[in-house]
């Protein structure tokens, strides 16, 4: 039987760095079900100076590490000694080589992957990280062995203005290995796998697909007792990192403009939730230093996930307007729960959610307006009318994920 040998770089790189975003949470679902089922597996992780492979037990530890239910260890000497990473960092780095089966610098990686793992591999990458020629190379050496990546979207080659630049050089390497190399590429939307096609092809060849929707993190789970009852002041959400394409600064705008024609008393408030991102020092500057914030506007910046949900459900609407997306986990976690959403048009919106969101242009700032200032006007529906809402879509689930991916590799 394959062992799976599953990528963790980009979870560890997120150590320290706050909640978890979109690809961190798929990464998260897919160490999640590899612990939890019977299969052989093995997990691998690029540290300092190389790399480190571990196996369930290992895993396991890291795994409730990552979760807080264990705390990282202290900083070895080789990460005391490293001035490139955070102390956060360090610790799990120390905690990587203490748990590993091996650990190695990167020029060996080869020859101990084949010294301990020898063959049958399914090595896979959800993170759109450590995406190396140098570890593609030392799986392809293991005899029938075969390398499997998941592509979240091509947001950086399509629109690079969303993108730092050294990321979008960085992706685009990644997408010419991937092309190369990988024995299967999984993607999370039709519209993900058309919109890498043309990007393939150019660099060479297109390996087969598999497209599986994206499960969420808010399957099987109930409100914890004691959830805040709804605000006494409409409310609606904003859920993502704050970076140029989710538009906050839109909405920010808007909220600023129905502030001068609307009564203190009429004004619905807003939650902004999710860390601050890069290269927006407009919206920083807003949510520093206008007064609407901490009275009609509201940034949070490190929520539990129970703490999200219950804005989710309590929210009248979420408002997303992001120029684009590769997927929207926040969309399908909101129509779970039957919560409204009111959206920009994004294909891969109609293919995941179809007619459940309000689609609205996102140049239009009138008919944003208007809406959101007639469900603030209007009482919160109940929370029958919103189960029937959440009943009235199928979603994909991480299981049915599971089950299609796992039959592949």
């Amino acid at each position: 039987m394959a062992t799976r040998l599953l990528d963790i770089s980009r979870l560890i790189s997120r150590v320290g760095q706050g909640p978890h975003t979109g690809i961190d949470r798929v990464e998260w679902a897919y160490f999640n079900a590899l612990l939890n089922r019977e299969d052989p597996v093995n997990f691998i992780a690029r540290i300092s100076g190389g790399y480190a492979v571990l196996d369930r037990r290992g895993g396991r530890n890291i795994f409730n590490k990552i979760n807080g239910v264990t705390a990282w260890g202290a900083c070895d000497l080789i990460a005391s000694a490293s001035r490139r990473i955070s102390t956060d960092q360090g610790r799990a780095h120390s905690d990587l080589r203490r748990l590993s089966v091996f650990w190695t610098v990167s020029k060996l990686l080869k020859s101990k992957l084949n010294s301990v793992l020898q063959e049958n591999v399914n090595y896979i990458n959800v993170g759109h990280s450590n995406l190396r020629a140098e570890v593609f190379a030392a799986v392809k050496s293991l005899p029938n062995s075969t390398i499997n990546v998941l592509l979240h979207d091509v947001i950086p080659l399509d629109y690079p203005e969303f993108s730092r630049s050294e990321t979008v050089v960085r992706f685009q390497k990644g997408v010419a290995l991937i092309a190369r190399h990988a024995d299967r590429i999984i993607y999370n939307s039709k519209c993900t796998q058309s919109s890498a096609r043309p990007y393939l092809l150019e660099a060479g060849r297109e390996p087969p697909g598999a497209v599986a929707h994206l499960g969420h993190h808010f399957e099987d789970t109930e409100l914890l007792p004691g959830v805040t009852p709804p605000d006494s002041k409409p409310a609606f959400l904003m859920l993502g990192t704050i970076e140029p394409r989710k538009n906050h600064s839109m909405i920010l705008n808007l909220w600023k403009k129905m502030s001068e024609s609307t009564a203190a008393n009429d004004m619905p408030k807003l939650d902004i939730v999710g860390n601050r991102g890069w290269n927006n020092v407009d919206v920083f500057d807003f949510l520093d230093t206008d007064p609407l914030v901490g009275g009609h506007i509201f940034e949070y910046n490190n929520l539990s996930d129970a703490r999200v949900r219950q804005k989710l459900a309590n929210c009248r609407a979420l408002l997303f307007p992001s120029h684009v997306e590769g997927f929207g986990l926040p969309l399908i976690e909101a129509a779970s729960m039957g919560t409204p959403i009111i959206c920009g048009e994004n294909a891969i919106y109609h293919e995941i959610l179809g007619d459940y969101p309000l689609y609205l242009n996102v140049d239009n700032s009138y008919l944003w307006a208007k809406e959101i200032l007639e469900r603030a006007g209007r009482e919160r529906e109940s929370e029958a009318d919103r189960q029937v809402r959440a009943k009235s879509i199928t979603l994909s689930s991480w299981s049915t994920h599971f089950d299609q991916i796992f039959r592949l590799i």
